[in-house]
């Protein structure tokens, strides 16, 4: 996503917008109340790393994602001037829309016929949504397509809810945007959810996720978030494989392959991953194309490095998950948190393309067997932080000074095969043309400590993702860090498989800081930053950013 500036400014935002009170609670039926104790309704949803697997994935292939505590935030109240209000501070974007013209739609709408289980139609919502948010079809900038995507989700709510209120939506991002790291699918989940808990088609969350009072939904409210931002999702990259969307909904670290069941990965082994941030953008689409015309001109190669990248991923997914029965049956299932005695996987529902249609998909899920051959539990759900503990090798008979012994054996050569595949992967992203010479540098500079990253999303600039070694010493990381940063560089190191979306209890930071102070980390191109710019390098340790 190559996130621009938006030229136009239409209108001031509604004076009246305001929250839900025992006043004003009996105008706003039939909406649903707003949940936090503030008065409006805000949710969160994490952003996300490809680990392994991207490109290959969009062509029927395994993939591996976690997702990462870099958030994107949404905020909703309900508003009583009849106007629909969308702010995104960080792409310059206010825009206002009458109400009025909404629920005319709406009217439309209704005499479709509605299958709840699959997410509004493309082709009967996307032209009604290009004309009343003024976004012409060559318009494709990301500003546009953020729009486009937020009425999208407008127009299928107002399909199956006649009477709905205008609502001011305003979106915040402490997650970085166009370097990879899934801020699209992050976005898109965030307005779904709070646009289908408003108007009631989904209820309240109920699920506690931590001290601090978040919420997150059931798991067949959570598939229907997935469903409905994975088909918003392909309006901004053109053709999305729902993967960010699975990620940004449910949390954890998961296996995925288009058109079967996507597997949580349990227990995985206590490895820190830095994330480093090249400062130049990159365009999905344009890499995702590059990666077509590649398969085109040399179709027996493209389909081979497909299959190699797919290994891999299953290879991956076999380190970094352990069934419960080796790990001492500890079985831990949790979901931002929660622990549910009834599990479900969610499905992958394959490409929502039908604006950009392609036969490929469909050739390689006939030609493809529908296992992944990656060996997980029937029945998995996401995890936030399931990380591995002694309990196997107390489980195994290895106690006391030889079970630290043990586990750090395993670490270790966990971190080893990690490493190699994440080289391997690497090397292959760049033989599909998605390369990038200020990645290179990245991976020759982290090469000399030991540590291989690889490319994380489409590639052609944003982001570099590494597993640390286990004796990685904080003086060492302060070393990489500065060597980095000297090179106008970021380094962030996030936790890795945090919990997906959630509602809030209170306002967040976010939305209390001006947001002169709490703008997205900047991301410019190599070719136009000005290095007087980023005089102050900052490296983020666990969300936190330190000065160096």
């Amino acid at each position: 996503m190559v996130f621009r500036r938006f030229p136009e400014v239409h209108d001031s935002p509604p004076s009246s917008s305001r929250p839900l009170t025992a006043d004003n609670s009996t105008h706003i039926l039939p909406m649903r109340s707003l949940s936090s104790s503030s008065g409006g309704l805000y949710i969160s949803a994490p952003g996300k790393i490809i680990l392994f697997g991207e490109h290959a994935v969009v062509y029927g292939r395994t993939a591996v994602a976690g997702s990462i505590d870099l958030r994107t935030y949404v905020s909703l109240f309900t508003s009583a001037d009849g106007r629909i209000y969308l702010s995104l501070p960080a792409l310059g974007v206010e825009k206002t829309w009458l109400l009025k013209d909404l629920l005319r739609a709406g009217e439309r709408l209704s005499e479709y016929t509605v299958d709840d289980g699959s997410p509004p139609s493309l082709e009967l919502l996307v032209p009604i949504a290009r004309k009343l948010s003024g976004s012409c079809e060559d318009q494709c900038g990301v500003q546009h397509l953020a729009i486009l995507a937020f009425w999208y989700l407008l127009l299928g709510v107002v399909q199956r809810k006649k009477n709905i209120l205008a609502v001011k939506v305003t979106i915040r991002f402490k997650l970085p945007s166009c370097v990879g790291l899934g801020s699209s699918g992050a976005y898109c989940v965030c307005v779904a959810a709070a646009l289908l808990q408003t108007a009631g088609l989904i209820p309240a969350p109920s699920i506690p996720v931590n001290d601090e009072g978040s919420l997150t939904w059931e798991d067949h409210h959570l598939d229907m978030i997935r469903k409905w931002s994975a088909a918003a999702e392909s309006l901004i990259h053109g053709r999305a494989s729902g993967l960010d969307a699975a990620v940004c909904t449910y949390g954890g670290v998961a296996c995925f392959k288009p058109g079967t069941c996507i597997q949580h990965l349990r227990n995985l082994p206590d490895l820190r991953v830095i994330l480093v941030n090249s400062r130049v953008e990159r365009n999905t689409s344009r890499m995702v194309q590059t990666v077509k015309e590649r398969l085109k001109k040399f179709p027996d190669v493209v389909e081979s490095i497909f299959n190699a990248i797919d290994a891999i991923s299953r290879d991956a997914a076999k380190i970094l998950h352990r069934p419960p029965e080796e790990n001492g049956g500890d079985e831990r299932v949790s979901n931002g948190g929660n622990s549910n005695s009834s599990v479900i996987m969610a499905c992958a529902d394959g490409e929502h393309q039908s604006l950009q249609s392609s036969g490929h998909f469909q050739q390689q899920q006939q030609q493809q067997q529908p296992s992944s051959g990656v060996h997980l539990p029937k029945e998995n759900s996401y995890a936030a932080g399931d990380k591995r503990n002694s309990n196997a090798s107390a489980a195994s008979g290895i106690s006391g000074a030889n079970s630290e012994k043990h586990e750090r054996g395993q670490l270790a050569d966990s971190f080893s095969k990690l490493n190699d595949l994440c080289r391997i992967n690497n090397q292959l992203l760049i033989a599909l043309g998605v390369g990038h010479p200020k990645i290179d540098q990245i991976c020759t500079l982290l090469a000399r400590y030991g540590i291989h990253p690889k490319m994380t999303g489409a590639g052609g600039g944003g982001s570099v993702f590494a597993f640390l070694k286990p004796d990685t010493s904080a003086t060492v990381l302060s070393m990489i860090s500065d060597e980095l940063t000297k090179l106008d560089y970021e380094l962030w190191q996030p936790p890795l498989g945090g919990p997906g979306v959630v509602c809030h209890n209170s306002k967040p930071d976010l939305f209390v800081v001006p947001s002169t102070v709490i703008g997205t980390p900047s991301v410019t191109t190599s070719t136009t930053t000005d290095s007087s710019s980023h005089s102050t390098p900052s490296f983020y340790l666990h969300d936190k950013k330190i000065t160096n």
